[in-house]
């Protein structure tokens, strides 16, 4: 593991949720992670994005950070469990 610093830049967010009841939905297109923590969000030509070490399109897509979804059920086609219980 290199010991280099690093600069994520995630730009053209769509959305960004905050995970917060009071605050849902942050005014913000853009996050920077650095060293792999959070270090800022907000609207892109308001944050320092020079030298990122990763640059992503989010291409409109919709933010959640520390949101980990870790209990999935995989799915085939229309096949999933739930389905089958009544045969």
């Amino acid at each position: 593991m290199s010991n280099q610093p690093t600069k994520l830049v995630i730009r053209n967010i769509g959305l960004m949720l905050s995970g917060r009841m009071q605050q849902p939905i942050l005014d913000a297109d853009c996050l920077i992670s650095e060293n792999g923590k959070i270090t800022a969000w907000g609207n892109e030509a308001d944050l320092d994005t020079e030298h990122a070490t990763t640059l992503v399109h989010a291409n409109g897509a919709t933010l959640t950070p520390g949101l980990i979804d870790s209990h999935v059920h995989p799915v085939i086609g229309d096949y999933t469990p739930r389905q089958q219980q009544l045969h």
